[in-house]
């Protein structure tokens, strides 16, 4: 069911970039919900729901509100025009192309408004749909940037991804659209997220995956793993339980015990470095920088180290205070207005200690990327 409706504000502003993940620093979405319904995703969780009773009594006409009931902002494109135009330019998400993209077109819309405003643009996509804006595309890659994600957890078309994606496009689709998109030169690549415990993280499929986007000509794989909390639990467990029962005790065992978790991620992720490393494509999405006045330039090319490296403390299991120490260090870089480059230069580690959150080590550490950056 389609609900169309004017809403009152459509631009995410969030505090800080997504750094070594997508990089984005604003999200503009057209429609609530999603119709492919994929049983993993952690928007079904209260933290993120859009659907909430107390707001629209419909939603309780639905066994899934989430993937049945889509609500379409009618004056998306106008909202994102309005909300953009007095913005600093940045790194903006973008919805994917489900099916009432078909019929409603704001997606395109809201591209069109992005390449008017020399916005650049992240999308994580399953539709090939996408390839209908492939003028607009690049045209907005040739002028600021552009990036495709394609969301695919496995190369198989086969049962086992329809119980968990059960109507989204076939994997096989994805990968010629990627195939597409690489031939027009736009970046693209994997998002290969989440990759589902004891069902997707053979090593034969990690490979797999890896290998088909090498040869697609994506540019990145970016793994992550499943999120499990309240109500995304709720609802994963009652598809593990038609698909394999035997699967709930030893999700429990790995999510109810931190340090197994840990291990498990830790495994996967170096199996995705590794086949990335055979394949040569890049185990995490590099940071834009084009868009970004000059000045910062360098700012923002040493704050990117630091968010790579909390995200792979992150993903190594090892994150604790350090991760955070690298993380809140590169939130600063990226605050700053000064060239980090003319802090150095006039007073030299010191005058980097001055930044907050960096302390000597780090200080120390931004001296060694200052003098590579020369080389």
């Amino acid at each position: 069911m389609y609900k169309v409706y004017k809403a009152r504000n459509i631009l995410n502003i969030h505090k800080h970039c997504d750094g070594g993940w997508f990089w984005d620093k604003y999200s503009a979405f057209p429609y609530i919900g999603c119709e492919y319904g994929c049983e993993y995703c952690y928007e079904r969780d209260e933290k993120y729901n859009p659907h909430r009773t107390s707001r629209d009594k419909e939603v309780l006409k639905f066994d899934d509100p989430f993937s049945e009931y889509i609500k379409i902002k009618e004056n998306a494109p106008e909202l994102l025009r309005s909300e953009l135009k007095n913005r600093t330019r940045d790194l903006i998400y973008l919805d994917n192309y489900q099916p009432a993209e078909a019929k409603y077109q704001y997606v395109r819309k809201m591209l069109e408004v992005c390449l008017e405003l020399g916005f650049p643009v992240f999308i994580n996509e399953k539709s090939p749909m996408l390839l209908r804006d492939l003028e607009i595309l690049r045209e907005i890659s040739h002028n600021s940037y552009l990036n495709i994600g394609w969301s695919i957890i496995t190369t198989q078309d086969d049962k086992t991804l329809r119980v968990f994606e059960p109507r989204a496009p076939t994997v096989s689709v994805r990968f010629q659209a990627m195939a597409e998109l690489s031939k027009n030169g736009i970046m693209t690549g994997t998002v290969f997220m989440p990759i589902l415990p004891f069902i997707y993280d053979t090593e034969k499929n990690i490979k797999a995956v890896v290998k088909e986007t090498k040869e697609c000509g994506g540019q990145y794989v970016l793994d992550g793993g499943l999120t499990l909390s309240g109500y995304c639990r709720t609802h994963f467990y009652r598809v593990l339980k038609n698909y394999d029962p035997s699967l709930i005790p030893k999700y429990d065992d790995l999510h109810n015990n931190s340090e197994r978790l840990s291990e498990h991620t830790a495994r996967i992720h170096g199996e995705v470095v590794k086949y990335c490393q055979r394949y040569n494509l890049s185990p995490h999405i590099p940071r834009p920088m084009n868009f970004y006045p000059k000045e910062l330039q360098t700012n923002k090319r040493i704050a990117e180290q630091f968010y790579l490296k909390a995200r792979e403390l992150q993903l190594s299991g090892e994150g604790g205070y350090k991760g955070w120490a690298y993380r809140k260090a590169a939130w600063a870089l990226d605050d700053i207005k000064e060239n980090v480059a003319n802090i150095y230069c006039k007073e030299g580690v010191r005058g980097l200690m001055k930044i907050k959150s960096v302390g000597r080590s780090l200080a120390t550490q931004i001296e060694e990327y200052l003098r590579s950056f020369e080389e």
